[in-house]
């Protein structure tokens, strides 16, 4: 039975021995199997989690790639780490180029916010009129949509007014049609 165990280092000697494929897979799989787990959790704490497989994927490449000629002793663990180090400021670099609009699609929320205030500003102003009107027309009607717009239940509303619950429920949806096609009309004359 063989106890040796070898170093990390021993390795990534054979891993970047490329005159023998086969031994070099093997070798660098048994890199991955050491650090893999590892990797993923050191890279979990620093990028999303949806692109931390994405990055371990990239590291490995990388590793695999720059093994004959950028690993050149020392601990194999620290230059695997320089590596996902390296591969999380460019993952980071290219998510912010990404994420910056071109020109043409900047919007300016300052004016934006301006033009949906006066717009939400008209639409209240047209709900206070129409109900209003809708107060004017049935009081009791109008009271119940303000109860509910309030927060109160249709049970709190109808022990407080006497209104049967079928009669309340009917007249706050036929209310609050007529209430919407009011502030339509006076929104989109």
């Amino acid at each position: 039975m063989d106890t040796h165990v070898e170093t990390d280092e021993a390795l990534a000697q054979r891993a970047s021995r490329r005159d023998d494929p086969r031994d070099a897979q093997h070798a660098f799989r048994d890199l991955y199997d050491r650090h893999a787990r590892r990797l993923l959790a050191f890279l979990a704490g620093r990028v999303r989690e949806a692109a931390v497989e994405d990055v371990a994927q990239e590291v490995w490449q990388k590793v695999w790639q720059s093994l004959p000629t950028g690993f050149r002793g020392g601990s194999f663990r620290s230059w695997l780490y320089a590596i996902a180090r390296n591969a999380i400021t460019d993952h980071l670099r290219r998510k912010k180029a990404d994420a910056i609009p071109e020109e043409a699609n900047i919007a300016d929320h300052r004016h934006r916010a301006a033009d949906e205030e006066l717009a939400e500003a008209e639409l209240r102003d047209a709900l206070a009129r129409c109900l209003e009107k809708l107060e004017r027309a049935e009081p009791r009607v109008a009271e119940l949509v303000r109860a509910r717009v309030g927060g109160e239940s249709y049970d709190e509303f109808c022990v407080r007014s006497g209104m049967a619950a079928d009669k309340a429920y009917r007249a706050f949806h036929q209310a609050k049609a007529q209430l919407q096609a009011c502030v339509e009309k006076r929104v989109n004359p």
